[in-house]
């Protein structure tokens, strides 16, 4: 516990000190994360625009035929002069024209909103990755500072020893090279943390760069299903939207019936008024009708195929991303449990060096197991989030807010 409470404040410390020198706001959660992504990244607004356009589009097609008003003059009598100078025509659908287009247009908008849906997956999907990247290199830098500062306890107990007599000068050389082998590190390590840093920021969208929390995990998914996922959403809409259009093309060959309202020429003796029904059909479209039936009825079985094909395939890769999760959440503990037992030799084997018992090797040789242990852990860390983040990525799960 007593390593762990050293650990938290040595990061929280370090964090604080990179936020004060580069006027950083304070850290966020990956779900804040996600949410300033939704709120200021231009793609997800091009998304939206593309959503909107795609309702407002939907509307017009599906709308109730146009009552027609026709009004016409001539400038003989005799010449032109019908009962229709004066008329409203207003398009009976009787036979389901205009709920076939409205079934088209539900279809179109589902797409729509899968896609919009797959925009804000594929924008939560980037802003987690980098988030955890730019966690890992933060843990990555942390760690670099901390073996910076026992390269540098060691030399100074090398040089006091040396001083004393005690150990030959190549020690003593020895301890100046790992010192400068750690600042080196812990300055390439801070490169890493800035370049990693602006990657995260870009996928934000914001001027400025809040901090990650250097620990975090994603949340895991309990019972992740396929209901969500954008891409079979799509396909399913895809499926519904060729069988509007079939159901379309079908009654496209029937016939067509309006109803005219009339006034009698305004050159006539007497103004009267009456009523028509107008039918009208084809009589022969040589085959055009049935063609385009037949075509929307491939389309939809091509679509079910490729509906059935992908939701497999995410089936799989859910399955196979379940088995890697486990793995990487064993090898996480399993190296945590290290991580106390090499934390507790490098203290030691420093300690008994500085009193004179143990060898500059020792503490060399614990302080390398050491710095491996750390990035096998911030690497393990790494892993299993990024496995979490395919899974909601495959899962269609949202975390951040959208308006």
């Amino acid at each position: 516990m007593h390593k762990q409470n050293f650990m938290f404040r040595t990061t929280i410390t370090l964090a604080a000190c990179l936020a004060i020198s580069a006027g950083w706001s304070q850290s966020v959660t990956v779900t804040e994360a996600v949410t300033l992504a939704f709120a200021n990244r231009p793609a997800i607004a091009a998304a939206r625009a593309d959503l909107e356009q795609a309702k407002r589009q939907a509307r017009a097609s599906s709308a109730y035929p146009s009552t027609v008003l026709g009004l016409g003059l001539s400038s003989r009598a005799d010449l032109g002069a019908t009962d229709q100078d004066l008329y409203i025509s207003q398009p009976l659908d009787v036979f389901g024209r205009t709920s076939a287009s409205r079934e088209q247009a539900k279809a179109s908008v589902a797409v729509a909103e899968a896609d919009f849906r797959q925009t804000l997956v594929n924008v939560q999907t980037e802003v987690l990755n980098r988030y955890f990247e730019t966690a890992v290199a933060q843990r990555y830098a942390d760690v670099s500072a901390e073996l910076l500062v026992l390269a540098e306890s060691l030399y100074k107990a090398t040089s006091r020893r040396f001083e004393e007599g005690k150990i030959p000068e190549v020690q003593l050389t020895r301890a100046k090279i790992e010192l400068d082998l750690a600042r080196q590190a812990a300055a390439l390590r801070r490169a890493s943390l800035a370049a990693s840093q602006r990657l995260f920021q870009s996928t934000l969208g914001t001027p400025e760069l809040p901090l990650t929390e250097t620990l975090a995990e994603l949340q895991p998914l309990a019972t992740p299903t396929l209901e969500d996922r954008p891409e079979l959403v799509s396909l399913a809409s895809q499926v519904l939207a060729a069988q509007a259009n079939q159901s379309s093309a079908r009654r496209s060959r029937l016939p067509e019936v309006e109803l005219v309202g009339l006034r009698s020429p305004w050159r006539g003796g007497r103004t009267e008024y009456g009523a028509r029904i107008q039918l009208t059909m084809a009589l022969w479209d040589h085959g055009r009708g049935r063609d385009e039936e037949l075509a929307s009825a491939r389309q939809a079985d091509a679509a079910r195929s490729r509906l059935a094909e992908a939701r497999a395939k995410a089936q799989a890769e859910l399955d196979a991303l379940d088995i890697e999760r486990s793995a990487a959440a064993d090898q996480l503990a399993s190296i945590l449990s290290i991580q106390v037992s090499a934390r507790s030799l490098v203290e030691k084997s420093q300690r008994g060096y500085s009193e004179g018992v143990g060898t500059l090797i020792d503490v060399l040789e614990a302080t390398r197991s050491l710095r491996e242990i750390e990035q096998q852990l911030a690497e393990a860390r790494l892993n299993l989030n990024l496995i979490e983040v395919r899974r909601y990525e495959l899962a269609g799960v949202l975390l951040g807010g959208v308006n």
